[in-house]
C-alpha cells in the first residue's frame, strides 16, 4: 500500500514537473532578490506564506484531477475500452489528439484481428473441404482392400487422385506467401500443355475420350510450377465432367490457352459463382468428390501471375475455358 502510494506520488510529480519547476524558480528568484536587498527579507516571507497556500490549493486540485484520470485510465486499460471515458481522460487539446491517435490504433488493431479471424476461418473451411475430397479415393482403396478385389489399374488411378489432392493442399499453403515462391521463365505454351496431358493420359484411356492438341503455339513468361498446377486443375475438370466425346486444346497466337470439352456443361446460374471458395454448383452435387477448391485456387493463382481466366458453357453442349497468358499487373 505504502509502496503503491509512493509510486503514484512519483508519477504525479513527474506529470506536473513543469508546474513545480516554475514554482521553485519563482521562490528562488524571490530569495535572490532578498539576498541582494537585506531589507526585503520580511517581504520575502510575507510573499512566501500566501504563495504556499496557493501552491497547496493548486496541488490539491491537480492531485484530484490526476487521480481521477489515472483511475479512469486504469479502468479503461482493464476493460480494453476507451469509448466511455474519452471526455474525462482528455482535458486538453494535446491529450485529445493523443487519445484520437490511440483510438485509431485500436481500431486498426481490431480490424487486423478481424481479418486474421477471417483468414483462420477460411483455412478451417478449406481443410474441411479438402478432407472431404481426399476421403473418396481413400475409401475406394480401403473398399478394394477389404473385399480383396485390388485392381492394379484402379489402384493407380486412386493413388493419382490422392497425390493430386495433396498437391492441391500444398499449393493452397504456398499460396499464402506465393510472391516469394515465383520464378518467371520463358516457356512454350504447347509444350507445357503436353507435359500436363501426359499425367492424365490414363483417364483419357479409361473414359475413351478423344484428345486434340492444335499445332499452334506461343511463348509466354510465367512461373512453370504454378501454371502447370492451373492447367492440371482445368484439364482434370474437363475429363471429370466429360462422359463421352473429347477435349480440344488450342494455344492461340494471341497468347491464349483454350481448353474445350464436349461434357455436361455448367448451368448458367452457376457460372458467376464457379471461382468462389467452396462453391460446387449443380455439377458438384452430381459428383460427390467435388469440393469447389480447384477453380478457386486456379483463379487466385492466375490473378497473382498476372493472367486471366474466363469460362463459357452450355448445359449438354460442353465447356470452354480460356486462359489469357498475356502479362497483366501482378497481384
Amino acid at each position: 500500500m505504502i509502496q503503491n502510494s509512493f509510486k503514484n506520488l512519483v508519477l504525479f510529480l513527474k506529470d506536473n514537473l513543469t508546474f513545480y519547476l516554475f514554482a521553485g524558480f519563482v521562490v528562488l528568484f524571490e530569495l535572490w532578490v532578498a539576498v541582494l536587498q537585506a531589507d526585503s527579507w520580511f517581504l520575502f516571507f510575507d510573499l512566501l506564506l500566501p504563495e504556499s497556500y496557493v501552491l497547496f490549493i493548486m496541488t490539491l486540485a491537480l492531485a484530484v484531477r490526476w487521480r481521477r484520470k489515472h483511475r479512469l485510465a486504469m479502468q479503461a486499460l482493464a476493460e480494453n475500452e476507451l469509448a466511455n471515458s474519452d471526455d474525462q481522460l482528455a482535458t486538453t487539446s494535446q491529450e485529445q489528439l493523443l487519445l484520437n491517435l490511440l483510438n485509431k490504433s485500436l481500431k486498426e488493431k481490431a480490424g487486423l484481428n478481424e481479418e486474421q479471424q477471417k483468414e483462420a476461418q477460411a483455412l478451417k473451411d478449406y481443410y474441411a473441404l479438402w478432407a472431404h475430397q481426399i476421403k473418396v479415393p481413400l475409401s475406394v482403396l480401403d473398399l478394394m482392400n477389404q473385399t480383396d478385389t485390388v485392381d492394379k489399374k484402379q489402384t493407380a488411378e486412386q493413388l493419382f487422385l490422392v497425390n493430386q489432392y495433396l498437391d492441391m493442399l500444398l499449393s493452397f499453403i504456398r499460396l499464402q506467401d506465393m510472391n516469394s515462391d515465383l520464378t518467371f521463365t520463358r516457356l512454350s505454351a504447347r509444350s507445357l500443355v503436353l507435359t500436363v496431358l501426359k499425367e492424365y493420359r490414363v483417364f483419357f484411356i479409361q473414359k475413351d475420350l478423344s484428345l486434340v492438341v492444335a499445332e499452334s503455339d506461343f511463348d509466354l513468361v510465367t512461373d512453370q510450377k504454378w501454371l502447370t498446377f492451373v492447367l492440371g486443375q482445368v484439364i482434370f475438370n474437363a475429363i471429370k465432367y466429360t462422359p463421352s466425346g473429347g477435349i480440344r486444346i488450342t494455344c492461340t497466337k494471341d497468347q491464349q490457352i483454350i481448353i474445350q470439352d464436349s461434357g455436361i456443361g455448367i448451368d448458367p446460374a452457376d457460372l458467376p459463382q464457379v471461382f468462389k471458395h467452396g462453391y460446387t454448383g449443380f455439377n458438384g452435387r452430381v459428383e460427390d468428390n467435388a469440393s469447389g477448391l480447384g477453380l478457386y485456387l486456379t483463379k487466385e493463382i492466375l490473378d497473382r501471375l498476372g493472367h486471366h481466366i474466363t469460362i463459357e458453357s452450355a448445359v449438354g453442349v460442353g465447356t470452354k475455358v480460356t486462359i489469357d497468358c498475356s502479362q497483366r499487373n501482378l497481384s
